[in-house]
C-alpha cells in the first residue's frame, strides 16, 4: 500500500512558526518602533504649532521616513528567515531527517517556504495595522499612502526573501548561502562601479552617466531610492511590478531546484555540479575585478594599461585557484592551470579591445549634419542636459533649477517653448550650424591625435602636472542627434600657452565663433536701444555717479565694453576663469521690459529682470577710457575715483 503524502502539511508549518518565532518578534518589534516614531512625527508636523503637512498629503511621508531602516532590516530578517526554516538543506542529518518524513519534495518545499514567508510577512501586517489605526485615531483618513506602503514593502520582502531561498538551493553550506546572497544583492552596482573604473582610465574619451539602468539589480543598495521615491509621489511601479515577477520567478526556480538536488550535498559550497564551473569562473571574474582594483589603487603607478593587466591577473588567479580550493576541500589544486589559462586570456583580450578601441570609441565623431544641437563645457552641465533633450526634465528633480519661484513652488510638468528657448541660452549650448562645424572639426582633432593626448606610459609622471607653458582642462562633448541618440565625451587636455598647435587653433576658432562668445557673454548682444540708462557708480569718497542716457552715450560705451570683452584670452572665459583685478567702478544696467536677457552669475542661469550689475575689470582700457572722456574732471582726480585701474 503506498503512503499518503501531501503538499502542504500543518504540522511542520507550525513547528517552524514556533521553533524561529523570535525572528518574527523582533522584526515586528523594530518595525513597531520605527511606525511608533512615524505617528509622533505626523502628529508634530500636522497637528502641532509648528504643521507643516495636511492630514491628506502626510501618508505618503512613510516613504521617506523609513526608506534609510528598511534597507538594513528588510534584507536581514529576509534573509534569517531563509536560513532558519531552510537549515535542514546544509546539514546531511537533518536533511535525511527531513525527507525521510511521508511529504513529497514538492510539499517539503511549500511547507518551509511558506512559513519563512509568514515569519516576514507578519510582521509587516502587524506593524501596518498599527500605522492605519494609529493615524484613524488622529483624524487622518487618507491612508492611501499607508496601504501603498505597506503593498510596496511586501513586494520587497518578497522579492528578498523569494531570492534567498533560491539562493540557498545552490550550495549546501549554512555561510555560504548568506555570503552569495549579499553577493548577489550588491554585484550590479560593484560591476558597474568597476567596469566604469576600467572604462574612465584606459578608454580615452569615456563618459560615465550620472544615472545608471543597474541600479534596480542590486536592490539593497537601490531601496532607498526607491522608496523615496513614492514619498513623492513618484514611485517606480514598473521595478515594483518587476521585482514581484522576479519574485515569482526565485519561488518556481527554488522550488524546480530543490527538488533536483541531492541530499549527499549537504556541507558542500556548491550543491549542483553543473554549478560548479560557473560558480568557479565567476568567483575568479570577481575576484579579478575587486582585489585588481585594490592592487591599482594600492601600487599608485597610474591606471594604465599594464598596471590594470598585471593586477587583475593577480586578483583573477587568487579567485581561480581559492575556488577550485572550496570544491576540491584540498590545497593540492594548482596543478590545474589549464582552466586558469583559458580564464587569463579572456581578461587579456577584454582588457586590450578597451585600451586598444577595438570598436572604434575612441575615434567616432559624429557628422556635424547629424547634429541637431550640442553642448561643449568644462564639465557636464544639467541645465545643457535639459536645453539638448527637454524630455529628459522632471518636475521635481529639475524644480530647483529652475530661476523663477513660480515653478519652484509648482513646477510645470513640462517646459514650454519660451522655457526651452531660455535654457538654450545657456554657455556651450550650440545650435549654429556653423558652430557646430566647428566643434566638430575641433573634436575631430583631438579623437586624431588620442595617442599623443592621452596619459603617458606606465611609470611616467603624473598626466595633470602644469607648467607655465602648459595648462590642463576638463573639456565635454555631448552631441544631440537628429535620430534622438546622445553621444558624451570627456577629456583632460593641455592648453599650450605659449606657440599653440592643431589642437589650440582649433579650439580658438570654436571659442571665438559668434555664438559661443555671446552665450558665454550675454552682455556682447546688448544694444543701445535695449537699455532705458547704464548707471556708472564710482566707490570713491563721494561715490560720484554717471548716467548715459542718450543712444550715443549707451552706444558708445556698449562698443568700448564690447571690445574689451573680445581682447580677452577666449580661454579664459571658457575655463571661467579672468586674469587681473576689478576696480571701484560698479555698472548697472537698466533694460527696457521687454529687452531682458538671460545671464549665467554663479554658474546659475536665471533671468535677471530689469538689471544687471557688474564690476569693471581693471584690464578693460577701452571701457576706462570712454569713461574718462565722459567725466568732466581732471585727470588726477580721475585717477582718485578709478583706485585700481
Amino acid at each position: 500500500m503506498r503512503l499518503k503524502t501531501s503538499s502542504f502539511n500543518k504540522g511542520i508549518y507550525f513547528f517552524n512558526l514556533k521553533r524561529f518565532w523570535l525572528t518574527a518578534f523582533s522584526f515586528a518589534f523594530l518595525l513597531t518602533l520605527n511606525i511608533l516614531n512615524f505617528l509622533r512625527y505626523v502628529s508634530a508636523n500636522t497637528f502641532g504649532s509648528y504643521s507643516v503637512f495636511e492630514p491628506g498629503e502626510v501618508a505618503l511621508e512613510i516613504f521617506r521616513y523609513s526608506d534609510i531602516l528598511v534597507t538594513f532590516l528588510f534584507p536581514f530578517f529576509s534573509l534569517i528567515s531563509a536560513l532558519a526554516v531552510f537549515s535542514h538543506i546544509h546539514f546531511q542529518k537533518n536533511t535525511a531527517m527531513i525527507h525521510a518524513l511521508p511529504i513529497d519534495r514538492k510539499g517539503l518545499f511549500t511547507t518551509h517556504y511558506l512559513s519563512g514567508l509568514t515569519l516576514v510577512l507578519l510582521p509587516l501586517a502587524v506593524s501596518g495595522a498599527i500605522l492605519i489605526v494609529g493615524e484613524l485615531l488622529m483624524g487622518i483618513t487618507h491612508i492611501a499612502g499607508s496601504l501603498l506602503w505597506m503593498l510596496v514593502s511586501a513586494v520587497i520582502l518578497f522579492l528578498l526573501y523569494s531570492f534567498a531561498v533560491f539562493v540557498g538551493m545552490f550550495t549546501g553550506h549554512l555561510a555560504a548561502h548568506a555570503l552569495f546572497f549579499f553577493i548577489f544583492n550588491f554585484l550590479a552596482v560593484f560591476l558597474k562601479d568597476v567596469i566604469r573604473t576600467v572604462l574612465m582610465s584606459l578608454l580615452y574619451g569615456y563618459a560615465s552617466s550620472s544615472y545608471s539602468l543597474v541600479d534596480p539589480f542590486s536592490p539593497i543598495v537601490y531601496l532607498e531610492e526607491f522608496f523615496s521615491g513614492f514619498s513623492i509621489g513618484k514611485g517606480n511601479y514598473l521595478v515594483l511590478v518587476c521585482y514581484l515577477a522576479a519574485g515569482l520567478a526565485f519561488v518556481l526556480g527554488a522550488r524546480a531546484v530543490y527538488r533536483k538536488r541531492h541530499m549527499e550535498t549537504a556541507g558542500d559550497v556548491i550543491s549542483l555540479k553543473v554549478m560548479k564551473p560557473v560558480f568557479k569562473y565567476s568567483v575568479a571574474f570577481c575576484s579579478s575585478a575587486l582585489l585588481g582594483s585594490i592592487i591599482v589603487s594600492l601600487m599608485n603607478f597610474g591606471r594604465d594599461f599594464p598596471v590594470f593587466l598585471i593586477s587583475y591577473l593577480i586578483g583573477g588567479f587568487i579567485g581561480y585557484f581559492a575556488a577550485e580550493m572550496l570544491l576540491k576541500k584540498t590545497f593540492g589544486v594548482f596543478r590545474h592551470i589549464k582552466g586558469f589559462l583559458i580564464f587569463a586570456l579572456v581578461i587579456v583580450f577584454l582588457l586590450s579591445s578597451i585600451n586598444f578601441d577595438f570598436f572604434g570609441y575612441e575615434t567616432y565623431v559624429p557628422d556635424a549634419s547629424d547634429v541637431e544641437i550640442m553642448y561643449v563645457g568644462n564639465y557636464p552641465d544639467e541645465y545643457a542636459k535639459i536645453a539638448l533633450d527637454p524630455d529628459t526634465y522632471d518636475p521635481d528633480r529639475h524644480r530647483y533649477l529652475l530661476w523663477d519661484s513660480d515653478y519652484r513652488d509648482h513646477p510645470p510638468a513640462r517646459l514650454d517653448e519660451n522655457m526651452i528657448r531660455l535654457l538654450r541660452q545657456r554657455r556651450g549650448v550650440l545650435e549654429n550650424p556653423e558652430t557646430i562645424e566647428r566643434a566638430v572639426a575641433f573634436h575631430r582633432v583631438i579623437a586624431a591625435n588620442a595617442s599623443s593626448l592621452s596619459r603617458p606610459g606606465f611609470g611616467s609622471e603624473p598626466y595633470y602636472y602644469e607648467s607655465p607653458v602648459v595648462r590642463y582642462f576638463n573639456l565635454t562633448f555631448t552631441y544631440r542627434l537628429k535620430n534622438g541618440r546622445t553621444v558624451q565625451r570627456a577629456y583632460f587636455l593641455p592648453y599650450k600657452v605659449i606657440n599653440g598647435g592643431e589642437l589650440e587653433t582649433a579650439f580658438h576658432e570654436l571659442l571665438t565663433s559668434a555664438e559661443f562668445m555671446e552665450k558665454s557673454s550675454p552682455l556682447l548682444t546688448v544694444k543701445a536701444e535695449d537699455l532705458n540708462i547704464i548707471q556708472v557708480l564710482f566707490h570713491d569718497e563721494n561715490n560720484t555717479a554717471l548716467n548715459l542716457a542718450a543712444p550715443e552715450e549707451k552706444a558708445g560705451f556698449l562698443e568700448a565694453l564690447r571690445q574689451d570683452i573680445l581682447n580677452t584670452d577666449p580661454f579664459n572665459l571658457f575655463i571661467n576663469y579672468k586674469e587681473g583685478n576689478t576696480t571701484s567702478i560698479e555698472i548697472t544696467f537698466y533694460f527696457k521690459a521687454d529687452k531682458a536677457l538671460v545671464f549665467q552669475d554663479g554658474g546659475t542661469l536665471h533671468i535677471s529682470g530689469r538689471t544687471l550689475t557688474i564690476r569693471l575689470w581693471s584690464d578693460y582700457e577701452n571701457t576706462l577710457l570712454y569713461l574718462e572722456s565722459q567725466l568732466d574732471m581732471d585727470t588726477e582726480l580721475w585717477q582718485k575715483i578709478a583706485v585700481d585701474w
